[in-house]
């Protein structure tokens, strides 16, 4: 999608001021999306401009956080604002730093720039989970039943009684029950009787047996808590590491990692600066299995190639989307740069392990029918 069909889509959304006017607060443009893609990218410019970084500032706006998870890429001299335990937050961003938002969380943006023509702006990169792709199974359980099936991630304790009691209903299987079976295991009465009612956590040895108690694989068991960083997580361009792509000694780009936590595997994002020079597509390209957002956020028009000579020049704030496993290259001048977010979309991990399970002689059918089961 090129920067002029975007501005066509411009809308402004006004939000209260430190007096309790509206008056406008962003412009929002739709950028590149497809019926594939599982998310919705939008730019989204900041009309109002703060002299501080306070996160109590009154003219400050926030939202109250949305289903959707968040990578934002910073351009320009735009504050950062988030609401985390009751508490506001607030980080001077700048062009190349980026926040990967928790959903739920209340955020805003405004701009640092007293210049009306240098307001910093953001591209947004919201997708959904497999919360929302349940959607429609989740409406008809209550919260409480939905929140003590899932626990919380920042509690290890609440984690784990979640998983025991969710897996143990599964089997309709007893507390007394399931000690049994440790103790059939060799797990001592008392400690099998802890496990059992999630009083205590298991070491790893105690977490194979209960994945053998369960019929579940003790991954299923195992889990990394959540921190507050990984609530809302913020990299900065300055901090990161610059690595070369490919990593031989022929790169055509740098790459600098935009933020991730490992709750999110299935989303990865980067900045890629070019080295110049001609293009060799013989050279390794990206190619990985989730759906691709490219936006140009320098001032230099880039080359996007795929495919069999296939090629599409993406200029100054245009954008594009590459489907999963589309082998494609850039080329442009050096220090032309151009922000990547990647989202797995339904192509999550339990997609390739299931698959991975499958009969070997059948498998190829999965993708494509070829015959009738009988």
């Amino acid at each position: 999608m090129s920067a002029a069909e975007s501005a066509k889509t411009g809308r402004v959304f006004d939000r209260k001021d430190r007096n309790g006017n509206l008056s406008p607060y962003y412009e929002y443009r739709d950028t590149a999306m497809s019926r594939l893609a599982p998310y919705r990218p939008e730019w989204i410019l900041e009309l109002r401009h703060v002299g501080d970084s306070d996160p109590y500032n009154p003219d400050v706006a926030f939202n109250h956080g949305h289903l959707m998870h968040q990578l934002t890429f910073f351009i320009g001299e735009v504050n950062f604002y988030w609401i985390s335990d009751g508490k506001r937050h607030c980080r001077e961003m700048n062009t190349g730093d980026s926040a990967l938002i928790t959903p739920f969380v209340p955020h805003s943006f405004t701009s640092r720039s007293p210049d009306i023509n240098q307001r910093g702006l953001i591209v947004a990169v919201t997708y959904g989970g497999p919360v929302r792709q349940a959607a429609a199974s989740l409406s008809h359980l209550t919260f409480e039943q939905m929140d003590a099936a899932a626990g919380d991630m920042r509690d290890e304790a609440s984690t784990f009684r979640a998983r025991i009691e969710r897996y143990r209903n599964n089997e309709s299987l007893s507390v007394s029950g399931l000690a049994k079976r440790l103790e059939e295991s060799g797990i001592p009465a008392m400690r099998a009787a802890g496990l059992s009612e999630a009083d205590v956590l298991p070491n790893a040895e105690e977490l194979t047996l209960l994945g053998a108690a369960l019929a579940i694989k003790p991954g299923d068991l195992w889990y990394v808590p959540m921190t507050e960083e990984d609530e809302v997580a913020i990299t900065h361009l300055a901090d990161s590491e610059h690595r070369p792509f490919p990593d031989t000694n022929a790169p055509f780009c740098e790459l600098s990692e935009l933020a991730r936590t490992p709750h999110q595997p299935g989303q990865r994002g980067f900045n890629v600066r070019l080295m110049g020079g001609v293009l060799d597509t013989s050279r390794t390209g990206f190619q990985h299995q989730l759906h691709e957002y490219l936006y140009n956020h320098g001032a230099e028009a880039i080359e996007l190639l795929w495919g069999n000579g296939r090629r599409a020049v993406l200029g100054p704030g245009d954008s594009a989307y590459v489907r999963p496993m589309v082998e494609h290259w850039f080329e442009g001048p050096a220090g032309a740069c151009i922000a990547m977010s990647r989202i797995s979309g339904e192509l999550v991990d339990d997609v390739f392990d299931e698959f991975a399970t499958f009969a070997t002689d059948g498998r190829s059918r999965a993708l494509a029918e070829t015959k009738r089961w009988f």
